[in-house]
């Protein structure tokens, strides 16, 4: 009886071996609950690109700001930013010395479809002095995908300050603005 049993799971082991892989129902279940959890992912992931693409936009407005600010001082020259047809879908903010006319930065929307922007500026022509650094002007630069919340990039003319804020409340991990 024993040597019956080793035969049989003998024969279990090697008759297993010829039959590796998958059946074709295992293959097409998997392909089609793989293909409902993409589905149900989908729109989560178009809520984070378009999250990435305006903490990027305010990242890089930011930056563009900080550096005219700081080139002013560095160059003794005032560097003027200026936005470009504010409020349509083709915009773009350039900073560049007032003197030379240098183009030192530029952000526009070539890199980000799909986003309005526009000025809370008094001016389209900010300048930051060449002395201290500071801007002429309070205001910001407010920008949204449409129909979604805004976030804005604030300088402050007394302290120079520049900083991204929400403008409704708290957006995109950016506190609400003062």
């Amino acid at each position: 009886m024993a040597r019956e049993i080793i035969t049989y799971f003998h024969y279990i082991h090697h008759s297993g071996d010829s039959q590796r892989g998958f059946t074709l129902l295992e293959l097409v279940f998997t392909v089609v609950i793989m293909g409902i959890v993409i589905a149900m992912a989908a729109p989560s992931f178009n809520g984070l690109i378009e999250s990435n693409k305006i903490k990027r936009l305010a990242t890089e407005i930011e930056w563009l700001l900080v550096q005219a600010k700081s080139e002013a001082v560095m160059r003794g020259d005032n560097i003027q930013v200026v936005i470009d047809d504010a409020g349509t879908p083709t915009w773009s903010i350039i900073s560049s010395t007032v003197s030379g006319g240098v183009t030192l930065a530029e952000v526009s929307s070539v890199n980000f479809s799909n986003i309005e922007l526009d000025k809370t500026f008094t001016s389209a022509k900010l300048v930051f002095d060449k002395l201290n650094g500071k801007p002429n002007l309070a205001g910001g630069y407010q920008f949204n995908i449409p129909t979604k919340d805004k976030v804005k990039v604030t300088v402050n003319t007394m302290t120079g300050r520049i900083y991204s804020c929400g403008v409704d409340g708290v957006v995109y991990g950016y506190k609400e603005c003062y």
